[in-house]
């Protein structure tokens, strides 16, 4: 376990990104921190094109996490967790698509601690008292086994900056709001989920040479310069709506299709079907099948009813010279 305080959202994100690549010195890694500051941290697949209509100051930061999903706002009154785990089934039995309803419950215990009983319905938010309070989602890629689960607590900063289809019609709420607690404040509840993780899996506080390693790992992330600003990509050209919320695909700057938005799904199988798109030559049969790869043994995915609606946004992008 390793408790960052007051972390800046920037490192955050860098931290968050290099979940699925950063050495681990053991089969799990819990990494707890509260932001210092404000920021928009998009999912792995999201664009900024989605958020058309929220308002977002020029000088905020805006980056992208290390878990696909969608967007969550953070700020001193959020709580952070990655659970990076060298394979899904590193410390319970766990198929990759049931990453989060196998991990997130030590979080539902914690969460039900400092005062708002937590359920987890299979989505990508944790409710309290009938409300969406934080964000969950997962990053995973097949050949490595890698996974990792993050998620986003609500203590006083909203993590919501909009309405979304997945929160069926409930408005999200802080803790502070839901008032279950008055005293509750964000370093609390995250001496609640180290609690809570150390309890159920028995993870106990690294070394300081591990600590080191994932400053010199976030060190490294600075040192090859921050990733481009998601408001300088270009808009998705083709998108639908899913189970949990959009699925899109659209050219890149460099006119490659890439596809993504609010879903989750092993990273290294949406690069392949992207890489299989691009040597298609826009051959119907060719993208069939790399489409169809996404439902094989072994690939997580959550979010998506139909691969209908991944096709379907891959032909609209394909339209776009």
């Amino acid at each position: 376990m390793v408790r960052l305080a007051a972390i800046p959202s920037k490192g955050l994100a860098a931290v968050s990104r290099t979940g699925l690549d950063r050495p681990l010195t053991n089969s799990a890694e819990l990494v707890v921190a509260v932001p210092s500051d404000e920021a928009l941290i998009l999912g792995s697949m999201q664009r900024f094109s989605e958020l058309a209509d929220v308002g977002v100051q020029p000088d905020m930061l805006v980056t992208h996490r290390g878990s696909g999903g969608a967007e969550v706002s953070v700020g001193p009154g959020t709580v952070w967790i990655q659970l990076a785990l060298s394979s899904p089934n590193a410390l319970v039995p766990c198929e990759p698509d049931r990453l989060i309803n196998r991990y997130v419950r030590p979080l539902l215990k914690a969460i039900t601690k400092v005062g708002a009983v937590a359920h987890y319905f299979d989505r990508d938010w944790v409710s309290a008292c009938g409300s969406p309070v934080a964000a969950v989602s997962f990053g995973h890629d097949t050949i490595t086994g890698r996974a990792l689960v993050e998620a986003f607590v609500s203590v006083t900063t909203p993590f919501a900056v909009r309405d979304r289809a997945s929160f069926l019609g409930k408005p999200p709420r802080t803790l502070r709001e839901l008032r279950v607690h008055h005293e509750v404040d964000a370093p609390r509840l995250a001496d609640a989920i180290i609690d809570a993780y150390t309890a159920a899996y028995g993870i106990g506080e690294l070394s300081l040479d591990t600590a080191s390693e994932m400053t010199l790992s976030l060190a490294k992330d600075f040192a090859a310069g921050a990733p481009d600003d998601p408001r300088n990509e270009p808009a998705w050209s083709g998108t639908r709506e899913e189970a949990i919320g959009l699925v899109a695909a659209g050219r890149d700057r460099t006119g490659r299709v890439r596809v993504g938005g609010e879903l989750m799904a092993s990273r290294d199988v949406m690069a392949r079907l992207e890489s299989e798109i691009a040597a298609s030559g826009g051959n119907a049969d060719k993208i069939d099948h790399a489409v169809d790869s996404l439902a094989a043994a072994g690939v997580a995915m959550l979010g998506v009813r139909s691969l209908r609606s991944i096709r379907d946004v891959i032909d609209d992008a394909l339209l776009v010279p």
